[in-house]
């Protein structure tokens, strides 16, 4: 697949105007759980921006990572709470996630965890770092599988300014989520 054809998927993708969603969880692997939502629309609108009391703690290396912590979630609504403002906002809407697997896993659980029916359709969730890595194109030379990068790797390839102050959250996440697609399409990224 040619640099052109990975820029005509992003270009295509963008005329879906899809959701841009980013979530924080708990780190706590194959049993992670939101911890904090963002979601996006194309413009960069955030249409939802919570933080979620999860079923587990955080542990202190996802803590770390983007600064959310036990205490800050206390009195947050649990996912049951905040799920149908995220089923309102995602229903029947093609969904960009960087890393697909483990923000998909991290979904599932806290649906599961809360016993709350999974009614997404999956085929509209987008992975970004797929694409990314697609649209960079560069192999590992042992095993032949296509390099992965980090968000912020990802950005900084594309020239996106990530000014980081102490943590970022999910909604700077998932705006960078719209700033990648936008330039992997080709388009001006406006800060």
């Amino acid at each position: 697949m040619s640099l052109l054809d990975i820029q005509l998927e992003a270009r295509n993708l963008i005329q879906l105007r899809p959701m841009f969603l980013h979530c924080k969880t708990t780190g706590a692997g194959e049993f992670s759980e939101v911890v904090e939502i963002a979601i996006l629309d194309i413009t960069g609108t955030p249409l939802v921006d919570e933080l979620v009391k999860p079923k587990r703690h955080i542990r202190q290396i996802a803590s770390a990572e983007h600064g959310i912590t036990d205490e800050m979630i206390n009195f947050a609504p649990r996912w049951a709470e905040v799920l149908p403002k995220v089923e309102d906002v995602l229903m029947g809407k093609h969904v960009c996630l960087y890393d697909l697997v483990e923000e998909m896993q991290a979904l599932k659980n806290s649906n599961f965890n809360n016993h709350n029916r999974w009614i997404f359709d999956e085929g509209k969730f987008i992975g970004l770092m797929d694409l990314f890595s697609r649209y960079k194109n560069e192999r590992d030379s042992r095993t032949g599988a296509m390099h992965t990068y980090t968000l912020d790797d990802a950005a900084r390839q594309l020239g996106i300014d990530i000014e980081i102050i102490a943590y970022r959250r999910a909604h700077e996440d998932a705006w960078l989520l719209r700033a990648l697609l936008l330039a992997i399409a080709g388009e001006k990224v406006y800060y």
